[in-house]
């Protein structure tokens, strides 16, 4: 079974604009294109944008539509809704999730946040241990490697540590990280484990009731849907967190992270992406005997399967170029996400060059500062980030190559 490219790109308005026509998009890491689906329920509720529920059908009516995104991403990720919190953005998320594990740090309490990390999953843990008298502790990247190190994480692990903070895969790198051994290295210690799936998500779907995760952060605007930071945890670990929402809601486990009033459009699109989930599935497989989770699990297995071939192809075309892929060189191991740095240019100059020959690729550091630091990557320039997603072409790869080729 093969991904239908047409059939995925119909789903997606972005190539029936003349823009986004003759543009080979390979920044998907930073945003991607949004489904139909989920513009259709996004333009559903803002048709008449009302406060939601209530006995009026106006307002039971957006009520109902919250619902249906809410338990709809729940469905996607296997999970209870109750255990489903959304915010503005996962940096946002991850900090309300910080400011809530106050009540388990003391003086001396640690918390370990990997190398790897984009800021959202390091910043705000470092803020938290600043206000509690807690220490933070770096996991290092092996530097000869750019990977983290699961012996690494034994050394670091004692009774001290409260929670771990890590990366599903690098947003910088692509390198998938083995959650399920770390969180079983966790859990000896009785250490809580945060991931950040961000650069995750688009490419593989998090199997949320296998990996047994204590919270897990990512956000739709990267997975095709709306901009919104979807945000789960463990109702053991909620339990052990200072409530966020109204004091006369703490009886309610679904309100407990909410920190302020959400966008309830945004909520009320990501029906759309399940939806688009299940037509997906519907289309490929021509059955409709599983349950949503699974449906989606499948779904992306072609998406990823895809990616995976036309990054394969993209590796194959830079090897006769002055260029280098910092860490995996290879598939194996990494999503369709590659970190690149030139004998010739700088990364903002080949970002230029590129957008000058119709392709989408940014430079920078993407918030990945402490491991540009260890990479000892220029901050400024940093790298070229070549990020691809299902709905990309063998023909966007065939682009981007010629114009690499062109420019050096």
């Amino acid at each position: 079974m093969k991904l239908d490219l047409n059939y995925v790109r119909s789903c997606f308005p972005a190539f029936q604009e003349e823009v986004g026509a003759r543009t080979a998009f390979l920044e998907n890491a930073s945003g991607s294109y949004m489904v139909s689906h989920a513009i259709n329920r996004l333009m559903a509720y803002s048709t008449v944008r009302v406060q939601p529920y209530g006995f009026n059908d106006i307002l039971a009516r957006a009520g109902e539509q919250m619902d249906a995104g809410k338990n709809g991403m729940a469905g996607m990720l296997g999970v209870p809704s109750d255990n489903v919190y959304f915010g503005p953005s996962t940096t946002q998320n991850i900090n309300t999730l910080a400011i809530a594990a106050a009540k388990l740090m003391t003086p001396g309490s640690e918390i370990i946040v990997s190398e790897q990390e984009h800021e959202a999953n390091a910043g705000a843990w470092e803020r938290l241990c600043q206000r509690t008298g807690g220490k933070l502790t770096i996991w290092p990247i092996n530097p000869a490697t750019t990977e983290l190190d699961l012996d690494q994480l034994k050394k670091l692990l004692n009774p001290k540590v409260r929670i771990v903070c890590v990366t599903h895969s690098s947003n910088v790198l692509g390198t998938i990280n083995p959650i399920a051994d770390i969180k079983a290295l966790c859990s000896k210690q009785g250490a809580r484990l945060v991931v950040d799936g961000v650069s995750y998500a688009p490419h593989n779907w998090p199997d949320l009731p296998n990996l047994n995760v204590d919270a897990y952060c990512f956000s739709a605007y990267k997975t095709f849907a709306t901009h919104v930071g979807v945000m789960y945890v463990s109702s053991d670990f909620v339990g052990e967190l200072d409530p966020q929402c109204h004091y006369f809601l703490t009886e309610r486990q679904s309100k407990l992270m909410d920190a302020a009033g959400p966008d309830h459009a945004s909520i009320a699109a990501l029906a759309g992406l399940s939806d688009y989930m299940g037509e997906s599935y519907l289309h490929h497989f021509g059955e409709d005997s599983m349950d949503l989770h699974n449906k989606t699990k499948r779904v992306y297995e072609l998406m990823h399967t895809h990616e995976q071939n036309l990054c394969q192809l993209l590796l194959d075309g830079l090897q006769s170029l002055p260029l280098h892929v910092v860490g995996r060189s290879s598939m194996e191991g990494r999503e369709a996400n590659l970190a690149i740095l030139s004998d010739t240019h700088s990364s903002d100059e080949l970002s230029r060059m590129l957008a000058e020959r119709g392709v989408a690729a940014n430079y920078g550091n993407f918030y990945a500062t402490r491991l540009m630091d260890a990479l000892d990557i220029n901050l400024q320039s940093g790298i070229l980030r070549l990020s691809l997603s299902h709905y990309n072409s063998e023909n966007d790869i065939e682009r981007v190559v010629a114009a690499l080729k062109d420019i050096h």
